[in-house]
């Protein structure tokens, strides 16, 4: 993968708020500020790209994970999971990471949004990469409100296992939540590839829907 732009971007959005997190837990972040962004600029040099910014809507998650691995990476065994975990949290709910969904509230369940995601899905998944790229099929819901994604292949599994760190996806996974939320909807899924399933099973509706009032009473299944 290329160092570029984008990487030096994302980099200055979700690593200080990652970085003062830890800093609030009592680590000292300036040294490993400096080993953690030399760490995060030799994995992209070693992690194959999966199409860019413009190839591929997911190329940006899998930046974040080599951020926030690289952070891990660097404390060299010293932060617990726990600790790894809420530094992930902190870094999503950068202001500019969270404007970035919550800007899409008001249009992320319509039709047209909902067949531009299949479309997208469809372009993603023919991005180089290999097992770095996502593989997801997007499955039309009964209305606008409500819509399915299964992956078969995720990018951040692969790059966990590269760097021996497979135990640290799961935490990863919060993306997922956070992120739906901030559009407008509700996250249900019964297995993921990073906890050994054999997909992901999104199950995405809009919040306060009838499908999120039917599944809070147990009377719909995903």
């Amino acid at each position: 993968m290329k160092y570029t732009c984008c990487e030096r971007l994302m980099w200055h959005i979700i690593a200080p708020a990652s970085l003062r997190f830890l800093s609030a837990q009592g680590w000292d972040v300036s040294d490993l500020k400096k080993k953690a962004k030399t760490i995060y600029r030799q994995m992209a040099a070693h992690t194959p790209g999966i199409g860019g910014l413009s190839g591929n809507s997911l190329h940006i998650c899998l930046v974040a994970g080599m951020i926030w691995l690289s952070v891990y990476e660097a404390a060299e065994g010293r932060m617990g999971e726990s600790c790894f975990a809420g530094m992930v949290k902190a870094g999503m709910e950068s202001p500019m990471v969270k404007a970035s969904f919550t800007g899409k509230a008001k249009t992320s369940f319509t039709r047209t949004a909902q067949q531009k995601r299949a479309v997208k899905a469809v372009r993603d998944n023919a991005a180089p990469g290999g097992p770095f790229n996502w593989q997801a099929e997007v499955i039309l819901g009964r209305d606008a409100e409500e819509y399915t994604i299964l992956y078969r292949q995720c990018g951040l599994c692969a790059l966990g296992r590269q760097e021996g760190l497979p135990h640290l996806v799961p935490y990863l996974c919060a993306l997922d939540t956070l992120s739906i939320d901030w559009i407008g909807g509700k996250l249900r899924r019964t297995k993921t590839l990073a906890s050994g399933g054999d997909c992901c099973d999104f199950y995405i509706c809009k919040k306060g829907s009838k499908w999120d009032r039917e599944h809070k009473t147990g009377g719909v299944s995903c």
